[in-house]
């Protein structure tokens, strides 16, 4: 991989080279124009061409400079007056210095005495301003455009965030209410045959570790999802006996196929839920896939049960299951895709799905999308990626600014560019005339003459500005296009300027040809004006959609908090599940009504976590019997030793709290190292409603001793319960005071609950 530093080198080199390019486009143009301009081009060709080479090439060292300075004396940094202030006196100095090269070039070039310098100077002034006023408006318009792309790179990369925690949110939702229904099948067994619940507890057991494997993986292989699906197939058969058959009929070149994770297991739960209800007879299960296209795969889970019935075939899914699966296709796939649930014609259901098809060899890149600092996301500044490298498995595509329509141009702003032309008009006649005063022959110029003059050159540029806008606007440079369409505008520069010295002979206001010497300034200048025109539009563009992109980027960061919070409330401790799963296997054996009441209250948990985490509040009532649940299952599963003490204010029920926050906090309690699982534990609840505030203390008491070094590094591991807290909103505070406490602060707003903590936090330090 590539040192950044060394990259950025190279990409600034490929930038200056493009800017000396640039200015030595601009020398082959103004050498043509001055060459073609003297009254002999024959004799002032060898030199008034390296004259506009050094003249060219000196800005072209100069540019680096001057982008510089409008970074450092940018407006939003040092303020407008500042700001304005000091290009004033960088324009007038960089000036000065151009026309001290232009002076010194012709005098060595076209062995000619050096002309005296302050006429010189004066009669320049202005095009070497408008040279640095447009340099400092391109550099404006870079800026614009790199805080821009990288708006829209953070935007692109929030969506593909919020995207893949949508999808791991409906992957978490599956695993409880899968759980769930097997947990009730299994209790059944429980006291008939303690050995079949054993193996399904074993099989139940290497199906959630399987799932937790490929946790995070949108796509597996069919292979994988076919064997991932076997453990649950075994589970059924060993329920419905020889009244279930499963036929898996998927040739082995598709088998290598990308598919959903978790795709096969909720069709076929549905398949068994309809077909098997109320069954008098043996049925069977088919699982199939094909290739219609080349480029689609078709899947196909069909039954010979009883079928839908009414309604059910023109609604769509509502179960978790189904409405699980519709929502990840759409969530992978966009429309590219098909579902489809449908009576047979020889009897009952079939569910066809249908992918694009993608070899296991070949995983999309969108799989694996670059992460943000999640954990700085209040750092995110403009064009700036604090301590993330953008992945390169993001496309570069993703990085350019997107086709978008320009802001209009109020009328607002056409007055302020009437008044800019009319400032130049004054500026002009003062130039001109202070150019007559200054010179050798120390002509006296009439003034209004002069004013005339430039006032016609102010209203001419005055209507070229509406279609030069207009050409800037649809001919806007990319990433992509820009070395086709940089000829272009030069080319159009020069028309304009011709447009202006020819607009002047006809309104009578000038009698030279249109290429003549005297005109060498006005063309020089108007070629400026153009490009000035032209970065100042861009600029506007970019600064426009950089703010629009803010918007939608707050919009996404606000969307992706309550996503994640949405997959956080229903997330299982994988740990806890499994141990008490495998508990559940010896308990089984030695204690039916022990290992019944341990599913069942299991089971409640896994409700209840579904049912209170499907919405992002609930009541503390609601919220301590998950709790309530919880524990339960700990004390009859791996932790025998703990028992729950409620205290609770009678106005506090009520009160709407983040869901299952509680229980995170109380779940990190007890999955502490610190904590021996064989010593009596005590888990006390206390909740407060004091001053717009929910106070829930929680604490963790040992008969022995906590172990030592376990501080609070408990808390400080990312784990459930502090992602809960960063992720319920401002409203929620949090204070450790001891390894074994922790004290929740719920308020009715965000003030409140910093205050309630700011009072707490020395008591509890």
């Amino acid at each position: 991989m590539a040192n950044p530093t060394s990259v950025k080198q190279m990409e600034r080199r490929s930038v200056w080279l493009y800017v000396f390019a640039a200015w030595t486009l601009y020398g082959v143009c103004y050498s043509v124009i001055w060459t073609v301009a003297y009254s002999t081009p024959a004799e002032a060709l060898h030199w008034t061409v390296p004259s506009a080479f050094a003249i060219a090439w000196t800005w072209a060292f100069l540019t680096p400079v001057v982008f510089r300075l409008a970074a450092l004396l940018a407006p939003r940094r040092v303020g407008w007056v500042v700001s304005i202030a000091g290009h004033a006196m960088a324009a007038f100095v960089l000036a000065s210095l151009v026309s001290e090269v232009r002076r010194q070039a012709v005098s060595f070039f076209g062995d000619r005495p050096v002309d005296p310098y302050l006429p010189v100077m004066v009669w320049w002034l202005d095009v070497w301003v408008f040279v640095y006023i447009t340099l400092v408006v391109i550099g404006r318009a870079l800026e614009a455009q790199r805080r821009y792309a990288d708006r829209v790179m953070r935007a692109d990369l929030l969506e593909t965030q919020l995207a893949r925690t949508q999808l791991q949110y409906l992957e978490s939702q599956l695993q409880p209410h899968f759980l769930f229904n097997a947990l009730n099948t299994i209790q059944e067994l429980a006291h008939e045959t303690p050995a079949t619940a054993a193996r399904m507890l074993r099989r139940l057991r290497a199906l959630l570790a399987i799932s937790l494997e490929r946790r995070g993986e949108d796509e597996v292989s069919l292979a994988d999802e076919l064997a991932g699906l076997e453990p649950y197939l075994d589970i059924q058969r060993t329920r419905f006996s020889d009244w279930l058959r499963v036929e898996v009929d998927v040739p082995e070149a598709l088998r290598r196929g990308l598919v959903p994770h978790l795709l096969l297991q909720p069709l076929v739960e549905n398949a068994i839920r309809h077909g098997f209800s109320g069954r008098l007879a043996p049925g069977w299960i088919r699982i199939s896939a094909t290739r219609p296209r080349g480029d689609r795969l078709r899947l196909v889970v069909e039954d010979d049960g009883v079928g839908l019935r009414g309604s059910a075939l023109d609604e769509p899914p509502t179960g978790i299951g189904l409405s699980n699966v519709v929502e990840r296709l759409r969530q992978l796939y966009g429309r590219d895709h098909q579902f489809t649930i449908r009576n047979r014609s020889e009897g009952g259901v079939e569910v066809v799905v249908e992918v694009p098809w993608q070899p296991s060899l070949t995983r999309r890149v969108e799989s694996t999308p670059a992460a943000l600092p999640e954990e700085q996301p209040a750092d995110w500044k403009t064009g700036e990626f604090p301590g993330a490298t953008v992945s390169s498995a993001i496309p570069v595509a993703a990085a350019a600014p997107q086709v978008e329509a320009s802001p209009a141009l109020s009328v607002r702003i056409w007055l302020g560019i009437a008044g800019v032309w009319l400032l130049l008009a004054i500026f002009w006649t003062n130039q001109v005339v202070l150019f007559g005063s200054v010179r050798p022959e120390g002509t006296q110029m009439e003034v209004w003459t002069v004013a005339s003059l430039q006032l016609g050159t102010s209203l001419i540029w005055l209507g070229l500005s509406l279609p030069v806008l207009w050409v800037a606007r649809r001919y806007r440079f990319t990433p992509e296009n820009w070395p086709r369409r940089l000829p272009v505008h030069v080319l159009l520069a020069l028309a304009c300027g011709v447009i202006h010295v020819w607009g002047l002979r006809m309104m009578g206001l000038s009698q030279q040809p249109v290429f003549s010497y005297g005109n060498l300034n006005p063309l020089t200048g108007d070629f400026f004006i153009y490009l000035a025109i032209l970065a100042w539009s861009h600029s506007r563009d970019f600064v426009a959609w950089y703010r629009m992109r803010a918007v939608e980027t707050a919009r996404l960061t606000a969307q992706l908090a309550r996503s994640r919070f949405q997959a956080v409330r229903i997330q299982l401790r994988p740990e806890f599940v499994l141990a008490t799963l495998e508990h559940l296997e010896s308990v089984v054996h030695e204690d039916a009504d022990r290992a019944e009441r341990l599913i069942t209250r299991l089971a409640d948990t896994l409700r209840l976590t579904l049912e209170i985490g499907r919405r992002p509040t609930t009541s503390v009532a609601r919220e301590l019997e998950l709790v309530s649940a919880c524990i339960e299952s700990h004390r009859l599963g791996v932790r025998p030793g703990v028992q729950l003490v409620q205290r609770v204010d009678s106005e506090a029920m009520t009160d709407l709290v983040p869901s299952r926050i509680v229980c995170a906090a109380v779940d990190e309690l007890l999955a502490n190292a610190w904590i021996e699982p064989t010593e009596p534990l005590v888990v006390e609840v206390d909740a407060t409603r004091l001053s717009g505030t929910t106070r829930i203390a929680i604490r963790a008491k040992l008969q022995g001793r906590a172990r030592a070094g376990g501080s609070h590094l408990w808390w400080h591991r990312h784990g459930l319960a502090e992602r809960a807290v960063e992720l319920a909103g401002n409203t929620v505070s949090v204070l450790v005071p001891d390894p074994a406490s922790i004290l929740l602060i719920i308020g009715d707003d965000a003030e409140a609950a910093v205050q309630a903590a700011e009072t707490i936090s020395p008591l509890a330090s």
